[in-house]
């Protein structure tokens, strides 16, 4: 077994689901913000579109800019140590604008990109899209 983990992002510069494949085939579990409660927090916030710790005008004054968001929250967590690669998929224009974000150490981890919104898609479709991906870069790692 290699002992690789990538995180999968799918945005639509609203909202960010991230599923993680352990280097194992082509599984990818979904990341339970239950177990995360950074995850929970930055679902949170795009959500509703304001800080947790902000009351009244404060709250509602400051537009979010949910991308950045998560480029912040993508950051944090590669420094923590939580994933060795990154695979995106989104929108062109979110794509972009992501990548346009993200620090240069992020941008070397992203093995693969799909320009489309797949966030309502099943895990099952998501596989299929990124095992192309997973299976180049575990024949890298290897």
């Amino acid at each position: 077994m290699i002992n690789v983990q990538t995180w999968v992002v799918l945005s639509d510069g609203r909202y960010i689901k991230i599923l993680i494949n352990k280097g194992e085939g082509k599984a990818l579990t979904i990341l339970n913000a239950d177990d995360m409660p950074a995850y929970a927090d930055l679902c949170y916030l795009m959500v509703n579109g304001k800080p947790l710790n902000g009351v009244g005008d404060l709250a509602i004054s400051s537009k979010i800019n949910n991308v950045q968001c998560q480029a912040n929250f993508l950051t944090e967590h590669h420094k923590l140590g939580m994933f060795d690669y990154l695979a995106i998929a989104a929108p062109a224009d979110v794509l972009t604008r992501l990548k346009n974000i993200l620090p240069a150490e992020l941008l070397k981890l992203v093995i693969g990109e799909i320009m489309e919104d797949l966030s309502v898609e099943t895990n099952s479709e998501i596989e299929n899209r990124f095992s192309g991906i997973i299976h180049a870069m575990l024949d890298i790692t290897v």
